[in-house]
């Protein structure tokens, strides 16, 4: 029977260990490199199972594994830690890492250094990749190696000291005009047929609640009535479509004056689906608007094109983008809109503080004491 050992050497931890009896009869004792004593022990029990199939728990060797053959057992062994829905994750992975494969798949997974991630990155970034994109990627391949060190398949991560691309801020967001044209134009009669119509007008309400409560698009497609108090005055974010919010925490939206007016008229015409929700994914064809958004497809760039304003990169995370801007170009507090976005981290909502730098010192700016 293996055990779980926190080693410590003049007073210093030094970590969680494993020692289990292996294939070969022998007892080895192995550093973990687990932060927890739940982890060192879900990483025993793994050792264990793979010697009662007859399986040597962790080889003294790093095996023999071409990268590509080291991706596969990783997108089909990896658990990743934060995921809320691991096929939507395997999916993302497969997309980022998908361009890399193709020159990395036959290359034994030992003989890549540091050196090669190095040329790797380069090679991106020189190919006209974002830097955004470029750190995705390599995130992921990096989260390949580690998870491969760890099941004793490779020494060490070549990637673990690779300096990234600096991460490169996208706040797109759109001015008051450009929302007067964008709602202006999800408001057009679209004189179609009346399924059409209805999955414009459940669009229209989605922009808005993007709009004008800051919501992502998963939240906006996953709210229900009963989570909208038109009483109060207030939304109760508890879940993303079909799944928790992203931070797994309820949060709290007032609902703005229009968004209000908007979801009253709204309300007796919506059609009825047994979750109750907001705006219901209503088919157009063999389409539907949630389709479009989980496969990333620019649903809403026609809608842009037809306000006659540039189409963001990210359409629907534009208008999420939009909501903060405002906020705070308002008045509103960092902290606050924290809160109202659902951040569990201030950084991510400091991406927006240069926009309530630049608003105070154009107030700032408009002082004046001298006589008239």
């Amino acid at each position: 029977m293996g055990e779980v050992i926190r080693k410590t050497k003049n007073g210093r931890v030094l970590g969680w260990y494993i020692r289990w009896v292996d294939l070969d009869g022998k007892r080895k004792t192995r550093a973990s490199k687990q932060p927890t004593f739940a982890e060192a022990k879900r990483m025993l029990v793994e050792i264990e199972a793979r010697v009662a199939r007859g399986k040597l728990g962790v080889s003294d060797t790093p095996q023999r594994m071409t990268l590509g053959a080291l991706l596969e057992r990783f997108f089909a062994e990896y658990d990743p830690p934060k995921a809320r829905d691991r096929g939507r994750w395997e999916q993302k992975a497969r997309e980022q890492l998908a361009t890399l494969i193709p020159q990395l798949a036959d290359r034994q997974a030992t003989s890549f250094s540091a050196e090669d991630g190095e040329r790797l990155r380069n090679q991106l970034l020189r190919g006209g990749l974002k830097s955004n994109t470029v750190r995705l990627k390599l995130t992921f391949l990096g989260t390949a190696f580690g998870w491969a060190v760890k099941k004793g398949l490779l020494r060490s991560n070549p990637l673990a000291e690779l300096r990234k691309p600096r991460a490169e801020s996208r706040c797109e967001y759109l001015s008051g005009d450009e929302v007067r044209l964008l709602l202006a134009a999800v408001d057009a009669p679209s004189g179609t047929r009346a399924e059409t119509e209805t999955r414009q007008q459940v669009l229209a309400i989605a922009v808005r609640l993007a709009i004008y409560a800051g919501l992502r698009v998963g939240e906006v497609f996953g709210l229900r009535w009963r989570d909208v108090d038109l009483q109060t005055g207030l939304l109760t974010i508890s879940r993303s479509y079909g799944l928790g919010t992203k931070s797994g925490k309820s949060r709290h939206v007032p609902i703005a004056d229009e968004l209000h007016e908007a979801l009253r008229a709204w309300q007796p015409r919506c059609p009825v689906t047994r979750e109750g929700v907001v705006c219901p994914v209503v088919s157009d064809g063999a389409r539907s608007i949630w389709h479009a958004v989980e496969r990333r497809r620019p649903e809403l760039a026609p809608l842009y094109v037809a306000a006659g304003i540039p189409t963001p990169a990210s359409p629907w995370h534009a208008l999420r983008h939009t909501f903060a801007s405002h906020f705070l170009m308002s008045g509103g507090g960092l902290l606050t809109l924290q809160k109202l976005l659902g951040h569990s981290d201030l950084k991510v909502t400091s991406v927006y503080a240069h926009l309530s730098s630049e608003h105070v010192a154009a107030e700032v700016r408009r002082l004046s004491f001298s006589k008239r």
